[in-house]
């Protein structure tokens, strides 16, 4: 069989079971199979194929064709400047996270590229630790002790296998050493000695009840217990602000990701413990990060 063929092959396929835009992703996954640009798909649709990789390249269409997410389908998302290992223990990192991340790399004392958004940065010191709840892939550990050398992270999750994730990704880039990995539920068993510059954390926020309205590439691979977050979606939220006091230092930070329509009751919570808050909206106009300033001796940078 000749590429052509099978593109065209796998693209009815993904059409006739209801996958958003079948040709662009068609094209990704065979260029996928090949080790190719997606370009070269196109560009030589007479070349012959095996039929190895034509039956390889049928199994992941197949199995795109159930819904089941790319990411997980290819093993790696992109994320900012990364490309990380990803499987269905952890949650495909989103553009809004990326945004999350940003902000904390802004709060630490760096201009990430395209970052417009103005909140407090951290009083200058020598080095700083943060905490990163519910670090599934590593996402936002392994970016922050990546961009800055002055940072140590304790990267925590309830999730072995999302730890093992989130460490081979460390290990890519280099950042291992400068990352505690901790397997622990924060809601029930996490204690720390230690107090913190820097919490930031995208945790579970989707409402029990509105699972089962989600689409089926979400709700049908990726982990529940980075989905869901009990009736209304707000127990990390009340968790993180109750134990704000003991976990940071005078002159701490926190910085969420929170769903679509939870931005100004997220702000409320932080607000009710004495924490000034700061709302930044995604690309859609949405109220999407959340940031908290406890103010110690000293205050904040504003810059």
């Amino acid at each position: 069989m000749v590429l052509g063929d099978l593109l065209k092959e796998a693209i009815r396929h993904l059409k006739d079971n209801k996958v958003e835009d079948p040709s662009y992703e068609a094209g990704l996954l065979l260029s996928h199979v090949l080790g190719r640009d997606p370009g070269y798909v196109y560009a030589h649709p007479e070349e012959e194929v095996s039929n190895e990789t034509a039956g390889q390249y049928r199994s992941l269409v197949e199995r795109r064709g159930r819904h089941e997410p790319f990411a997980y389908i290819t093993g790696e998302c992109g994320f900012l400047d990364m490309t990380l290992f990803v499987n269905r223990h952890v949650l495909i990192p989103r553009e809004e996270t990326e945004l999350l991340a940003q902000s904390a790399l802004w709060a630490l004392g760096k201009t990430p590229r395209y970052f417009n958004r103005r909140i407090p940065r951290l009083p200058e010191k020598g080095a700083y630790r943060v905490l990163d709840v519910g670090t599934g892939s590593g996402c936002i550990a392994v970016s922050l002790a990546r961009h800055c050398d002055y940072i140590h992270v304790d990267a925590v999750d309830i999730s072995v296998e999302a730890i093992a994730v989130a460490r081979k990704n460390a290990e890519k880039y280099g950042v291992e050493s400068r990352i505690d990995f901790i397997v622990s539920d924060f809601l029930n068993d996490f204690a720390s000695k230690e107090k913190y510059d820097l919490i930031v954390s995208n945790p579970p926020y989707i409402p029990e009840k509105d699972i089962k309205t989600l689409p089926v590439s979400v709700k049908g691979y990726e982990p529940l217990t980075a989905l869901a977050a009990g009736s209304d979606g707000l127990i990390f939220y009340r968790a993180l602000a109750e134990r704000a006091r003991s976990l940071l230092f005078g002159q701490g930070m926190i910085i969420v990701e929170c769903g679509f329509n939870q931005g100004q009751e997220v702000k409320g919570i932080f607000s009710e413990t004495g924490m000034e808050t700061f709302i930044l909206k995604d690309l859609a106009g949405i109220d999407r990060i959340v940031a908290a300033v406890s103010i110690g001796d000293g205050g904040f940078c504003s810059k």
